[in-house]
């Protein structure tokens, strides 16, 4: 996982293929800021930090936050492409799913449900697919 250093970056994802867990080590700190299971992990969420240049990464997984962490700007964009492109990557993920409406919704309901579904899928809890599928149901209901 990115950390500045190549080499330790390597090292650290050839640990996660055998282990199946990744660590973040914020460089020239000696203790892990946090380690997730990497089929746990379904998304990130990034926020800014009270201090210039410093991000709040979030790591998620089945709608829960798995890991958080202050971090250098841009480092999240790494994190999460190292993630998604590990074959592990979402491999435990139980699939989320909204219930149908069992009736007819007024309209500042759906307006509600609809920016809910945005949000899940904004957080990469929800794929194209089914963010398109419950927004259907949704309109049709």
């Amino acid at each position: 996982m990115p950390d500045g250093s190549a080499s330790r970056s390597c090292q650290i994802g050839r640990e996660a293929l055998a282990w199946g867990s990744a660590a973040y080590l914020k460089t020239g700190a000696l203790t892990q800021a946090f380690r997730v299971q990497i089929g746990d992990v379904t998304g990130f969420s990034v926020t800014k930090s009270r201090k210039l240049l410093e991000r709040q990464l979030n790591v998620l997984g089945n709608g829960t936050q798995l890991a958080s962490v202050s971090v250098n700007h841009g480092t999240p964009e790494l994190i999460e492409r190292w993630f998604r492109s590990h074959p592990l990557f979402g491999t435990r993920a139980t699939p989320v799913t909204v219930a149908a409406p069992t009736a007819s919704l007024p309209a500042s309901l759906i307006a509600d449900e609809l920016r809910k579904l945005g949000d899940l899928k904004a957080e990469g809890l929800l794929t194209d697919e089914e963010f398109l599928a419950q927004k259907q149901r949704l309109l049709d209901g």
